[in-house]
């Protein structure tokens, strides 16, 4: 009984001092346009705007290739919902 109690306690002290840890203020997220033609890169971490020409020809290539995947599909019209 008494190893139990003593795990007890040392289980709330512990928890108790990670509660009382100071935290570090929330940071607001980083505000970026999107822009047209330009791409995000979020890989290091921090917004970076690109927009060079290997990038518009990678952009322009998956335009091509979405375009051509998608162009047989249609979808049927659904009856209005009646209230």
């Amino acid at each position: 009984m008494i190893p139990l109690l003593i795990s007890a306690a040392a289980t709330a002290a512990a928890l108790l001092a990670y509660g009382l840890q100071p935290r570090p203020p929330a940071r607001a997220p980083a505000v970026v346009p999107i822009e047209d033609g330009k791409t995000i890169d979020f890989s290091s971490g921090r917004p970076v705007i690109k927009d060079d020409p290997a990038n518009k020809a990678t952009l322009d290539a998956a335009l091509k290739e979405m375009d051509e995947a998608s162009k047989g599909v249609t979808f049927p019209a659904t009856a209005p919902q009646k209230k």
